[in-house]
């Protein structure tokens, strides 16, 4: 009897140590399920542009011109490899059948080390995470691994800003009536870029989906906010300021100061000889050659277009002009400055002459 006395106190002083083992366990580290939970609340991508830019970058953080911003926690996997940002901790817990004790872990070719709390990585790159656990009995867990990206960089933004401008010397000239085409484009060379949002003069963020347009004088400065997949932000980006062929004008939209230019071109035609004139039309021969130029003092010529006799739409024009048929015939050109302001039409009505006279003898006798 004295021995099983002492038998079932044994089994009731292992029983409560394994109990008060498991309530210590689930208090530091959480059941499997909180685990799991947590990993599945990090490792969300179910993330839309509006909650992960504007959210974050409109009110979480102050808004800056430059400035990195960071959200929350968060991984993304794309299949292949596990994407996190530094501020994603890592936390290990044990399934042991009676009696776990410790866990240890290391980062690449680094020492074990006891694992006392979750754990972050700061290092940015590739690395391999390992870890494993011995419990009370000595018995010592095959060493597991996990393949890890860090990334701590936001996307690289680039504003591309186009419009009909004409620069001449150090003046920017541009038309009061065009407006202004943004095209925004992100890279991310580690995650990958998640989405970008924009909001034009004091405007809701809203997302990026392609070029859009903006009717103004001046070109107007736009607020963005790019994220990657793991959550970094920013509102940082480059800009460029091109015209309508490419050309970089400018690279930031402080340095574009537009001249407005209003005033049309001027055009004419001229021919390279003087007109013959009967009563009030101009008759010149098939040898006559016509010029079209024209004329702007600001933003400049861009083009010239022409058409003849009123056979065909207006041609850009490429050089000299000339008639081989008989006959009046009709030059109309016009002019388009740097910025698109088109010239009045220049009309010039000839009468080409390309036949002889016919000659006749007459006998006079008194």
């Amino acid at each position: 009897m004295k021995k099983f006395s002492i038998l079932m106190l044994f089994i009731l002083t292992a029983f409560l140590f394994i109990t008060s083992a498991a309530i210590s366990q689930d208090a530091g580290t959480g059941t499997e399920s909180d685990v799991k939970a947590a990993t599945e609340d990090v490792t969300s991508d179910n993330l839309t542009t509006e909650d992960a830019t504007t959210e974050n970058a409109e009110k979480v953080f102050e808004k800056e011109e430059v400035q990195i911003l960071k959200g929350k926690p968060r991984s993304f996997n794309d299949g292949y490899n596990t994407y996190v940002n530094d501020k994603v901790r890592f936390e290990l817990f044990e399934i042991d059948n009676i009696m776990p004790d410790t866990k240890f872990y290391k980062i690449d070719n680094g020492a074990d080390q006891k694992y006392t709390e979750p754990f972050t990585l700061s290092d940015e790159g590739a690395h391999v995470l390992y870890y494993y656990s011995i419990d009370k009995m000595g018995n010592k867990e095959m060493q597991k691994s996990l393949n890890v990206i860090v990334d701590k960089t936001a996307p690289e933004v680039i504003v591309v800003v186009k419009a009909p401008f004409a620069k001449t010397g150090e003046t920017i000239y541009a038309s009061d009536k065009f407006s202004y085409e943004y095209t925004i484009s992100a890279k991310d060379n580690i995650s990958g870029v998640a989405g970008i949002s924009y909001a034009v003069a004091g405007e809701e963020h809203k997302e990026y989906v392609k070029p859009f347009a903006v009717n103004s004088l001046e070109p107007v400065k736009i607020d963005i906010a790019a994220e990657d997949k793991v959550g970094n932000l920013t509102k940082k980006y480059l800009t460029k300021v091109i015209d309508e062929n490419g050309n970089l004008l400018a690279e930031s939209m402080d340095d574009v100061k537009i001249t407005v230019d209003k005033t049309a071109p001027t055009v004419e035609i001229k021919a390279d000889k003087e007109f013959f004139k009967k009563e009030n039309t101009l008759v010149a021969s098939k040898d006559y050659k016509y010029t079209i130029t024209g004329a702007d003092s600001e933003s400049g010529i861009k083009a010239i277009y022409y058409r003849v006799d009123n056979k065909s739409e207006f041609i850009l024009y490429t050089g000299e002009l000339m008639f081989n048929s008989n006959g009046m015939h009709k030059i109309e050109a016009i002019a388009k400055d740097g910025v698109g302001n088109i010239s009045k039409t220049a009309v010039l009505d000839v009468f080409v002459d390309i036949i002889p006279a016919d000659t006749n003898i007459k006998l006079v006798t008194e």
